[in-house]
């Protein structure tokens, strides 16, 4: 478990209250969108490792994965669902 940081869960909150229903949400440094969907936040879609990046396909999905599991228990500490739809 990631230690949680209450000043992030506040963002987390306030951010989710701040997006409507259906909008959209990235995170650039680890190529991943959400989407709101009622009073869930859904990781719907992630980059594909592609040449030349400076990591290995493994690399990647583990930065992601890790990426996802920090927001899932940051947002799950402001009361908000995260499901992963896009992760291997």
């Amino acid at each position: 478990m990631t230690r949680l940081d209450p000043a992030h869960v506040a963002w987390c909150r306030q951010h989710f209250a701040m997006m409507a229903d259906g909008g959209t949400w990235a995170i650039p440094r680890s190529g991943m969108i959400f989407n709101k969907r009622g009073n869930t936040l859904v990781l719907a879609v992630v980059m594909p490792h592609m040449n030349g990046m400076p990591c290995t396909p493994e690399e990647l999905i583990a930065q992601q994965r890790d990426e996802f599991e920090n927001c899932r228990e940051h947002f799950a500490a402001a009361g908000v669902t995260v499901i992963n739809e896009a992760l291997p």
